[in-house]
């Protein structure tokens, strides 16, 4: 009888290729060029197919439109999101601010302040510059899910609560109104379960919004102006709950909230006991796999790493961010920078999936890559 050979094909559906890391760029010091020609080389050598690259405010969901349209001819298919991120929804009430995901305030009373003095004609005006983004990509075949949209409740020294649960859900109100409603969702939850549940719910079960506070129905014409919207998500619209790190309850509470939920898992989603529950615990046709990469890497000091195979070694080498440009360009492909997380790794977080599910290696490979498919499409 012929031994089988496994084969890999990867869907990193977490890259966020514009983060200044990727750049070359560490806390403000520019260290080398570029290297991303050499991460899409390193990724396309690990059997990684495809990867959808994270928009995380509107600056940068531009931004991702132009990274993945100058990367077309790289080896792995690239996809992009557009939405603001928990983290970056200051950007709806500060006019002259650097909308990028990596500038927090520090400053949770100005984050509260900011909320409770905002601009509604501003916001509103934040609120239709999104939405004619996402309707004038809506035709582009790159363009594959609304996101990085959600709540954040460790990181409130970026934005209030208050302003995270309004401009989440108004940003799901958008995604009802543009021409494809079936359009798939990037979702960011971080210990705030109760919340973000009760917000995804309204939208599924559907709901009468009489406010209307940013004049949303002068987005969509055919809508009677003097009626109230009726929200409800598409019935074919899937949704990722993406690095997901939150409780075993919490995924429970996901799963059951619809069968059109799926969650996401990297190397965060993967430090301690209660996260290896809950890989345990998820339906392996529910599970999308990302690296998240520069971020969420999978670490020696993780509970994940004894599921690794006995010996496991990193497939490249690495050096420290100032020691790269050091080393001939021609060379780049075969080193990664120490620290800095890459689509690459994806092998690294299936293997720890596989062994902790007790499954073989080949049906996680298999399953996660039509599932991710059947979301974000192929």
């Amino acid at each position: 009888m012929l031994k089988r050979v496994m084969t890999a094909k990867y869907y990193d559906i977490g890259l966020n290729l514009t983060d200044d890391m990727f750049h070359g760029i560490y806390h403000g010091k520019k260290q080398h060029e570029s290297d991303i020609v050499n991460i899409l080389n390193r990724a396309h050598q690990r059997h990684v197919a495809t990867a959808l690259v994270t928009g995380s405010s509107i600056e940068e969901s531009r931004e991702v439109i132009k990274l993945v349209e100058q990367y077309q001819t790289s080896p792995v298919n690239l996809y992009y999101t557009i939405g603001v991120h928990p983290c970056s929804v200051n950007e709806f009430v500060q006019s002259e601010t650097s909308s990028r995901i990596n500038n927090p305030t520090n400053d949770h009373d100005l984050n509260q302040e900011l909320y409770e003095n905002m601009d509604i004609s501003h916001i509103q005006d934040k609120l239709k510059e999104l939405f004619d983004l996402i309707q004038s990509n809506m035709d582009n075949e790159s363009f594959r899910a609304i996101g990085e949209i959600g709540l954040d409740y460790d990181r409130l020294h970026y934005s209030c609560k208050e302003l995270q649960n309004l401009l989440f859900e108004e940003q799901l109100k958008l995604s009802c109104l543009v021409k494809d409603s079936s359009k798939p969702l990037f979702l960011h939850m971080r210990n705030c379960g109760k919340e973000f549940i009760q917000i995804l719910k309204k939208f599924i079960i559907g709901f009468l919004d009489n406010d209307d506070t940013f004049n949303l129905k002068s987005l969509v014409h055919e809508q009677d102006p003097q009626n109230a919207i009726f929200y409800k998500f598409n019935s074919e619209r899937k949704f990722v709950v993406h690095s997901f790190t939150d409780s075993l309850q919490d995924l429970n509470d996901l799963i059951t909230l619809s069968p059109n939920c799926f969650i996401g898992m990297n190397g965060a989603s993967l430090r301690n006991l209660e996260n290896i529950e809950c890989v345990r615990e998820i339906p392996i046709n529910r599970l999308l796999l990302e690296t998240d990469s520069p971020w969420c890497e999978v670490r020696r000091t993780h509970e994940s790493w004894k599921f690794l195979s006995e010996g496991f070694e990193p497939k490249f080498k690495s050096v420290k961010k100032d020691k790269l440009a050091k080393i001939p360009q021609e060379d780049w492909d075969q080193y990664m920078i120490k620290g800095r997380n890459e689509p690459c790794t994806m092998d690294t977080v299936a293997e720890i999936v596989a062994n902790i599910k007790q499954i073989p290696l080949q049906q996680v490979i298999d399953t996660v890559w039509k599932t991710s498919c059947d979301v974000y499409g192929k």
